[in-house]
């Protein structure tokens, strides 16, 4: 069984990914140092409302970061590992990711 088995353009597939978020988790892998997207726990949320799906940087683990990604009524985390050499480059690159609006640019 091949480690990467579920892993298409950088991303885990092997369980559920919120609504909408499945490209912006795309754009992501392609950011130069992160080796994969991770999607994690998904809860659902009767409070938040919105259009777009939107990310916010969560904070540092280990291997990257914790990123929660907030679409409808729903709520997911998101690991972002990456390479140890490159966190704080990749960290500065996310950053500027979140704060695009609709995250449309890919010139990471």
């Amino acid at each position: 069984m091949s480690r990467f088995r579920y892993v298409k353009h950088g991303v885990k597939r092997k369980h559920g990914i919120v609504e909408g978020v499945l490209p912006l988790l795309e754009q992501i892998s392609a950011i130069e140092g992160v080796e994969k997207v991770i999607p994690a726990s998904i809860f659902h949320s009767s409070v938040r409302r919105i259009n777009q799906p939107e990310l916010r940087l969560q904070r540092d683990t280990h291997s990257g970061f914790k990123l929660l990604a907030h679409s409808k009524r729903s709520i997911q985390e998101i690991f972002v590992v990456v390479e140890k050499s490159k966190k704080e480059e990749v960290k500065h690159k996310l950053k500027q990711f979140i704060a695009t609006p609709l995250h449309s640019s890919t010139n990471f």
